[in-house]
């Protein structure tokens, strides 16, 4: 089973705690993990920043950042998604608050399953799958 945890630091309405479960155990159990634990916290600017230099040093604001905690016996990891980035960002692309946030959680829940954006090669291969399940999810929810 895959333990979803999501908490909210700052408000998002595009994203529920029960949207974030599904999108996660879809994603998980479409990528062969059947166990593990999901934190997934919703933060702003000035969180994200703390965070990324805190743990990372960089002194920058991001739209995600993913920490692996354990991989045995199965995956335990935190997800913090930046919501005023993924506004930013909707804007952007031309996309909704609701689609930039999907597409953030994929993404660090790709890396919680191993995928990697460092190189080229991979980026584009984690990019292409991210954007699959964009779209999968995206069906889903006008289907729900």
């Amino acid at each position: 089973m895959i333990d979803v945890a999501v908490s909210y630091g700052c408000k998002t309405p595009q994203m529920t705690r029960k949207a974030v479960q599904r999108l996660a155990s879809l994603v998980c159990k479409k990528e062969g993990m059947d166990e593990g634990k999901i934190s997934c916290v919703f933060v702003d600017d000035t969180a994200i920043r703390k965070i990324h230099s805190t743990y990372l040093g960089y002194h920058t604001t991001t739209d995600v950042i993913t920490f692996l905690l354990e991989t045995e016996p199965s995956p335990e990891a935190e997800l913090y998604i930046n919501v005023n980035q993924a506004r930013r960002q909707a804007r952007r692309y031309k996309v909704t608050l609701s689609n930039e946030l999907t597409r953030l959680l994929i993404h660090g829940l790709l890396h919680v399953l191993g995928y990697d954006d460092k190189r080229t090669n991979d980026r584009e291969k984690m990019f292409a799958l991210q954007e699959q399940y964009v779209d999968l999810c995206s069906t889903r929810k006008r289907a729900i």
